[in-house]
C-alpha cells in the first residue's frame, strides 16, 4: 500500500470524525466524482479494457462511500453505473449499452457500493456501541486499492483469502477456480449460509463444518469460488462478516475478469500461513 493512499485515508478517517461535514462531502463526492474519474478515463477506453477501468470506478466508489451514509452508497452506485455507460462503453457519449456484459459490470459497481456503504454504515453504529467491524472495512478498502494499481491476480486473490481467513474465523481457505456449478453449501447475497431449501443461522451456529462455497463472479458469469473451511466447533459469523465476504468476493471477480484468460492457480490460507497448491 502506498504512502500516499495512507496518507488519503488517514484524512478522510480524520474528516469522518465531524458527522455533519462528512455526510455532506459524502454526498457530494457521490455525485461528482464517478462522472469525473469516467470522463478521466476517456483517452485510454480505446487501449484499456472494461473490466480494468471498473476497477478504477470501484476504487473511487469505496473512497466516497467507506465514511458516508446509505444514500450516499445508492448515489455513488448508481452515478458510477451511468457513467461508466456514458463515458466507457460503446456506443460512447450515451446511455445506451449494446453489451450484456457491460451492462452486468454497471450493476456490479451499484451492489459493490451499497455493499461498502452498508459496511461503513454497520461500523458506525458498532462504533457507537462501544465495538468496531472496521477490520472489514479496512479489507475491501487494501484489496481495492491493489485491484486499482494493477496488481497481478493472484496477489488479489491472496489477499482476499487472508482477509477471509480472519474475518470468517476460519480455518483455511482456497481459491478454486473452477467454473463448473457451485455446491452447497454456499454463502448468498445478501449474506446467508445456504444449503438452498434451507439458512443456517451463522451467528448462532457459525459456518458449517463441512467446506462453504463463496462464489466469484464476473459479468454474472461464474469464474471461481472460494472453498472455505470452518473450525470444529464452528465459532459464531455476525451477518455483517458475511457481508464483506461477498464484497471481496466481488472484487475477486472484477480482479479475474480484467485478466483473461482465466488465470490456473489454487491458493491455499491458513492462520499459519499460506501455501501455493
Amino acid at each position: 500500500m502506498s504512502a500516499r493512499s495512507s496518507r488519503t485515508r488517514s484524512a478522510w478517517n480524520q474528516l469522518a470524525t465531524v458527522p455533519g461535514r462528512v455526510s455532506q462531502l459524502s454526498a457530494i463526492l457521490a455525485i461528482t466524482a464517478p462522472p469525473a474519474a469516467a470522463a478521466a478515463m476517456v483517452p485510454l477506453r480505446s487501449h484499456v479494457t472494461n473490466a480494468a477501468l471498473a476497477l478504477v470506478m470501484v476504487a473511487v466508489v469505496v473512497v466516497v462511500v467507506t465514511p458516508g451514509r446509505r444514500l450516499a452508497a445508492l448515489a455513488a452506485g448508481v452515478s458510477a453505473g451511468l457513467w461508466f455507460d456514458f463515458f466507457l462503453t460503446r456506443p460512447y457519449e450515451s446511455f445506451t449499452i449494446s453489451h450484456s456484459a457491460d451492462i452486468q459490470t454497471a450493476v456490479l459497481l451499484l451492489v459493490v457500493a451499497v455493499g461498502v456503504g452498508e459496511l461503513a454504515a454497520r461500523d458506525r453504529r458498532h462504533r457507537n456501541e462501544g465495538t468496531s467491524t472496521s477490520d472489514g472495512l479496512a479489507a475491501v478498502q487494501a484489496v481495492t486499492e491493489l485491484v486499482n494499481e494493477g496488481a497481478p491476480v493472484d496477489e488479489v486473490i491472496d489477499a482476499v483469502s487472508t482477509s477471509l481467513v480472519g474475518l470468517l474465523h476460519l480455518e483455511s481457505c482456497h481459491f478454486d477456480p473452477s467454473r463448473t456449478p457451485v455446491t452447497i453449501p454456499y454463502i448468498e447475497r445478501p449474506g446467508f449460509v445456504s444449503y438452498s431449501v434451507y439458512r443456517q443461522d451463522s451467528e448462532v451456529e457459525g459456518l458449517p463444518v463441512s467446506p462453504v462455497t463463496l462464489p466469484v463472479r464476473f459479468a454474472s458469469q461464474l469464474v471461481g469460488r472460494f472453498v472455505l473451511q470452518a473450525p470444529l466447533p464452528a465459532l459464531p459469523v455476525e451477518v455483517h462478516r458475511l457481508h464483506t465476504a461477498i464484497v471481496l468476493a466481488d472484487l475477486a471477480g472484477l480482479s479475474v475478469g480484467r485478466d483473461q484468460p482465466r488465470p490456473q492457480l489454487r491458493l491455499t490460507v491458513a492462520q499459519g500461513g499460506y501455501d501455493n497448491a
